[in-house]
């Protein structure tokens, strides 16, 4: 009986990281991969911005949309104030610019509520959501648009490249990142993402629906255009920037709170995706989110096994050793406050954030 759960704990941890990702590839290398061509399509553009208390950041993002090499006749902004307390709205006027429409709700009411709001005043074919710290490279709206003339595509997600506080260089997350980029590239070509980057996404308006509250609009999108019979696929050339605080402060409570969200969404969607016969993409969805996100209990049962069976030889002594050797990584690595080292103790922390995710989930927060 133990050494039945040591193995299925193992074996999942590495089909989830290694397995699934293994598979993908030689399904992609093996299978005729699904068109991504590309033309000089240049569709209106509507970019939608919810904000809160962005004043430190805000003029510099509206001189970015402004700068973009995109006709200033076929894109606008649309920003939504959260009920900021701060000059975010006054610099916002400031620009005096009529191809950037401010919309203030009295009442904070969070992003995804802003954002339903924002679309039903948007005139583009193409609404594209962002963030208020992320800056787009000039070409980056034309590398996102340009797929859309492809019939079949609903939404095109863009590459957020994270950096230090000296913009040189980037952050420790961004070793999961590129991972996670490959996997999208691999899934992009086989058929659609699972989840776009949050920070640079865009979908065909008459896709979109409004969303409950409570969901992550990055990660139910690709669900809604997939159900609706589109593909949504990754642009790795169309890059936005952002800054982060290498010492990671906060990620717990974030990571928690984006979980908790990601949770409730697998769960109103699997299956329906089942459902509708979208089965393809339900083992992508499972394979790539449900059972990362179950990680750490893997984790135990694998440690805890192990320790039961050293006495079987020593096989079980090398992986308890390995299993140590992690521990202290992690150990050591909470102390830092960046650098490759500290990597073991992100990936406990983010994954460590899924189970706190399904708690609050399961107590109604």
């Amino acid at each position: 009986m133990i050494e039945t759960i040591f193995w299925l704990s193992m074996i999942t941890l590495i089909y989830a990281f290694i397995g699934y990702p293994i598979m993908l590839k030689c399904i992609v290398l093996f299978r005729k991969s699904q068109s991504c061509t590309k033309e000089n399509f240049t569709p209106s553009v509507s970019i939608i911005l919810s904000v809160y208390n962005e004043e430190h950041v805000i003029s510099e993002k509206i001189k970015n949309f402004l700068s973009l090499d995109y006709s200033r006749e076929l894109i606008e902004m649309v920003i939504i104030s959260d009920a900021c307390t701060d000059k975010t709205e006054e610099t916002i006027e400031s620009f005096n610019c009529n191809r950037i429409k401010l919309l203030v709700q009295e009442k904070r009411c969070g992003k995804t509520v802003a954002i339903n709001r924002g679309v039903t005043v948007a005139n583009g074919d193409i609404v594209l959501f962002t963030d208020a710290n992320s800056m787009f490279d000039n070409d980056a709206i034309k590398k996102l648009v340009e797929h859309f003339a492809v019939s079949n595509i609903g939404l095109v997600s863009g590459r957020s490249i994270y950096l230090d506080s000296n913009n040189n260089k980037e952050e420790l997350g961004g070793i999961y990142r590129m991972y996670e980029e490959k996997l999208k590239k691999d899934e992009s070509s086989l058929h659609s993402i699972v989840g776009a980057d949050g920070a640079i996404y865009a979908m065909r308006r008459n896709l979109y629906e409004p969303l409950r509250p409570e969901f992550i609009n990055d990660f139910v999108h690709t669900i809604q255009v997939v159900l609706k019979g589109y593909r949504a696929i990754t642009e790795p050339g169309a890059i936005c920037r952002e800054i982060i605080d290498e010492t990671h402060k906060d990620e717990l409570q974030r990571q928690t709170r984006i979980m908790s969200q990601s949770w409730l969404i697998y769960i109103s969607n699997i299956g329906k995706l089942i459902k509708k016969g979208k089965l393809l993409y339900a083992w992508e969805f499972t394979s790539h989110k449900f059972l990362r996100w179950l990680t750490l209990p893997l984790m135990f049962l694998c440690l805890v096994s192990t320790v039961s069976l050293l006495q079987e030889g020593t096989f079980f002594q090398m992986i308890l050793l390995f299993q140590l050797i992690f521990i202290s990584l992690v150990a050591f690595g909470r102390k830092l406050k960046g650098g490759i080292v500290r990597f073991p103790y992100y990936f406990i922390l983010i994954h460590f954030a899924s189970l706190l995710g399904l708690y609050k989930l399961s107590v109604g927060k």
